[in-house]
């Protein structure tokens, strides 16, 4: 059995190892057969006829989709297939890292990419997609743990040992912070949607894929750190959330409100499309208002709930949280009241949710009594019964 178990690990290490070089050698396949699209360079933007054979096969984006997506495949694979369905990496997270994928395709490869050399809304559109939309869908799908799984066990050690340093630790707990991720992320985003920074990318592919990658990597960083919840707890997040909400809303009013264009390096490309400069930038200004803004609310909304939840837990079975031998002045029919003890304060919701209750329970009890002091009063003055709504007069 021992022999057996040995020979059953060797030869699921040779076929992960197999299957590891099998998609390196895929990607460099696709790497090499692909054309990169040199919209930007040559200065012939795409006219609506032409614009879904406008796909961009840049190999340096290609290239990291495949194998990214290639090793998640294969680490939930084999996590699923040693401990079942769902298990290691559930279901939801697969499916979130299959949309996360698919936004960057659509954002990179699909023609929205080639349409950005024409339109500033375009644009726009497809930053609000790489921030908003690819990479929480990424960050949600646990992507590196599950790609470690399909690494040979060498890369698999070297990695945990470099995870494991002290430097790293040290690093990655700093830049992981809410504190340091929300602000870098709306520097790089003010930084690339100002007028020179579009009117150089439209001019250079290296500036280009720099601004795209430092978007990603931003959005991406920022995401982890509120999943993670490390550097202030969700208080601070919902807060970052806020903040790159109204940056974002107050970004897009300027924009979509503005007298004058501000991105005339566009030249008469959106012409081609039918619009003017101004309306091209009323366009990219309405989208970053409405559907830019909006990612960041729903997301607030969303770890908001998800932090008030085990309130509502802890608030509803009244007996768990009396504490032993604690018994009130004020109890009714021998029952003893919740000890604040017993409910664990660990955030400043759980205070005020308890003062709260305690407040709402006070009055209650207080009208209570009022009303069945006042009737023996009532009677033993000899004032006449009040009629009630459907009594008699």
């Amino acid at each position: 059995m021992h022999g057996q178990a040995c020979y059953t690990r060797s030869a699921r290490s040779r076929a992960v190892a197999g299957g590891t070089r099998g998609l390196w050698g895929l990607a460099a396949a696709i790497a090499l057969r692909a054309t990169p699209l040199r919209a930007h360079a040559d200065g012939a933007p795409p006219a609506p006829h032409e614009l879904w054979s406008m796909w961009s096969w840049q190999p340096w984006v290609v290239l990291p989709l495949v194998v990214f997506a290639g090793l998640y495949a294969r680490g939930a694979g084999l996590a699923w297939a040693k401990a079942g369905m769902g298990r290691g990496v559930r279901a939801w997270q697969a499916a979130s890292f299959a949309g996360g994928i698919l936004a960057l395709i659509a954002a990179l490869i699909w023609p929205l990419d080639a349409l950005g050399d024409s339109l500033f809304a375009a644009h726009m559109a497809q930053h609000i997609v790489l921030m908003g939309v690819a990479a929480p869908l990424l960050v949600l799908g646990l992507p590196v743990p599950t790609m470690m799984r399909a690494m040979p066990r060498g890369w698999q050690r070297g990695l945990a040992a470099f995870a494991s340093s002290a430097a790293w630790r040290h690093g990655w707990g700093r830049m992981a912070a809410i504190g340091v991720a929300a602000p870098l992320q709306v520097l790089v985003f003010l930084f690339w949607h100002a007028p020179a920074a579009i009117a150089v990318s439209l001019q250079d592919d290296l500036v280009h894929t720099v601004m795209h990658g430092s978007i990603v990597g931003c959005a991406l960083l920022f995401w982890t750190a509120l999943v993670r919840r490390q550097g202030g707890g969700p208080g601070l997040g919902i807060l970052s959330l806020l903040v790159t909400f109204k940056v974002s809303l107050i970004s897009g009013a300027l924009l979509a409100f503005a007298p004058v264009a501000f991105y005339t390096s566009y030249g008469t490309r959106p012409a081609t499309w039918g619009l003017s400069l101004i309306e091209d930038q009323q366009l990219a200004g309405l989208l970053m208002m409405t559907v830019g803004s909006m990612m960041y609310v729903v997301a607030a909304i969303v770890l908001l709930g998800v932090w008030m939840r085990p309130f509502d837990g802890a608030a509803r079975p009244r007996r768990a949280l009396r504490a032993p031998g604690h018994a009130g002045p004020d109890d009714e029919g021998g029952e003893r009241r919740p000890a604040l003890a017993a409910l664990r304060l660990q955030r400043p919701a759980d205070g005020l949710r308890y003062c709260g209750v305690e407040a709402a329970r006070v009055l209650v009890r207080a009208s209570i009594s009022s009303c069945r002091a006042a009737a023996p009063r009532a009677i033993r003055c000899g004032a006449p019964p009040r009629a009630g709504m459907w009594g008699r007069s």
